[in-house]
């Protein structure tokens, strides 16, 4: 008879079943109104009465539940005009500076090739020079393609009557040229490198204009000439790979691919996953495709080495170097002889240069641009022009080294090789 224990008597809003569980209760109907004020109450003892007055001294804010005061709410503005926009940038030198007009000291630059080539273009006024653009690499660097034809003689060209058309010459063969697929020790061979140096290359090849057209590829690799610069051992270009990023462009065409079954991407020979995975070979590809019929001869021009202290010497590979079975190569000795020739009558008594085939330089490689050349479109003559890098030392006529190997060796050879070819497809044209 406790009445403690009869307090504990369930009722009707807390019964429990037989299970143990509370059931559900009916809803309680709160009287809202009540609770506000109380709140009301409650959080105006807690919060200052200043806070809820208007800043423009008018009557107050009779505000019951307010989450932000007035004078901390933020205040509208314009969307048009911010204080960021008022201003003023702050002005940065452009990493490169504009081109100087009358002086050639430059380095070429991968970032702005078609730049500097359409500057160098102006200053051969008596040549016509169109600047192409034929690939972009991952980096987005452009693969420029220099065309050049001799400027047209429109004295040659008249129409002799209305009902005949005007005389045309024949359309010349043309002679594709690319530098620096290879980018080992490119940036130590000025006249591959420097716009000075490779405006006069450039000369000894126009010399030759009004036998052949000539499309020039000045900087075929120029993601991995930007790696060389600062990496001399690097010889691929940057494209994304598994392990390493890079292929070796000169060994990602599609003639004996991969022969060395390479596999590890840090290899400065690896191939690629695929021939004719990257841009730079595919760019090439694509320019033996569209001409193929009008090219003559395919020269490579690279360095011999990654540093001057490594003495090969300047060579003319050609091909095959996937293979030591030579099967034409008689044109190729009949240029060897005239080579040595011209060296000869230089009175060189030390320099030679070696005209060998690839698979005697280098021993066996595979997929190469010479040996895709000349086995899959049959450019009759495909060749790799090597250079020795020396290293600056002056003589008694501040000439350096290279200055002279380019002045008195290659402008002998590439007069040699050009008249070689000429002299050659003059006499089997019918």
């Amino acid at each position: 008879n406790d009445p403690r224990i009869k307090s504990r008597k369930p009722t009707e809003h807390n019964r429990r079943s037989k299970d143990g569980y509370t059931k559900q209760r009916r809803p309680v109907r709160h009287n809202h109104e009540e609770i506000k004020r109380k709140l009301t109450a409650k959080n105006s003892s807690l919060i200052p009465a200043a806070v809820f007055k208007a800043r423009s001294g008018s009557a107050d804010l009779n505000v019951s539940w307010p989450k932000v005061a007035p004078r901390f709410r933020a205040k509208k503005s314009s969307a048009r005009m911010t204080q960021m926009m008022l201003q003023e940038a702050e002005e940065t030198s452009p990493r490169y500076v504009p081109l100087n007009e009358d002086d050639l000291t430059e380095e070429l630059s991968p970032y702005a090739i078609k730049e500097q080539l359409t500057r160098i273009s102006s200053k051969f006024p008596n040549t016509n020079i169109s600047v192409e653009v034929i690939g972009r690499t991952v980096e987005y660097n452009d693969i420029v393609m220099l065309r050049i034809s001799e400027l047209s003689d429109l004295q040659r060209h008249f129409r002799a009557e209305d009902d005949k058309y005007a005389d045309e010459w024949p359309q010349k063969k043309i002679v594709l040229i690319v530098h620096g697929l290879s980018v080992m020790g490119l940036s130590s061979l000025q006249c591959l490198s420097a716009e000075k140096d490779f405006a006069k290359l450039l000369s000894f090849y126009l010399a030759h204009l009004d036998n052949f057209d000539i499309f020039l590829i000045p900087l075929a690799n120029p993601d991995g000439f930007g790696r060389s610069q600062y990496d001399r051992f690097w010889n691929k270009n940057m494209s994304p790979q598994n392990a390493c990023p890079g292929v070796n462009v000169d060994r990602n065409f599609d003639v004996a691919w991969n022969g060395l079954h390479v596999i590890s991407s840090c290899s400065q020979q690896y191939p690629g996953t695929t021939p004719f995975s990257e841009t730079e070979s595919r760019a090439i590809r694509d320019v033996f495709h569209k001409y193929s019929h009008k090219i003559v001869a395919y020269f490579h021009v690279h360095a011999g080495s990654y540093d001057d202290s490594v003495y090969k010497g300047e060579a003319v590979l050609y091909p095959k170097g996937f293979s030591e079975v030579q099967s034409d190569d008689d044109k190729y000795i009949d240029l060897r002889g005239e080579i040595d020739e011209a060296m000869r009558n230089a009175s060189f008594q030390t320099i030679s240069v070696a005209v060998v085939s690839l698979y005697n330089w280098y021993g066996k490689v595979f997929g190469t641009s010479v040996d895709y050349a000349a086995t899959i479109y049959g450019i009759p003559y495909s060749m790799e022009l090597v250079m020795q890098l020396y290293e600056d030392y002056y003589f008694d006529t501040d000439e350096k080294f290279s200055e002279a190997a380019l002045d008195e060796i290659w402008s002998r050879v590439i007069d040699v090789i050009f008249k070689n070819i000429w002299k050659n497809t003059q006499s089997t044209d019918p």
